[in-house]
């Protein structure tokens, strides 16, 4: 019990765009030369499934990294008692 969690991660870029789109058509090439990460992942379904007490986050593009990685979120999710 409140125990913080502290992350930052790079994340699907929003649905309905081109980059969503490369995310998309790339994925399945990204995930067998990167170890199973998945440039279309909706990370932030799971911190909001996971059941933290309170999550907070924030989506940013990451300046100076390729246009399908530099979709990211930061934030803090926190075990309530």
């Amino acid at each position: 019990p409140g125990g913080r969690f502290y992350f930052i991660e790079h994340v699907a870029a929003p649905p309905d765009t081109s980059l969503r789109l490369w995310q998309d058509r790339l994925t399945p090439v990204w995930r067998g030369l990167s170890g199973g990460c998945r440039l279309n992942r909706e990370t932030w379904t799971s911190l909001e499934a996971a059941g933290f007490g309170k999550l907070r986050y924030d989506y940013f593009r990451m300046q100076d990294f390729p246009g399908i990685l530099s979709p990211h979120i930061i934030g803090i999710a926190t075990k309530l008692p």
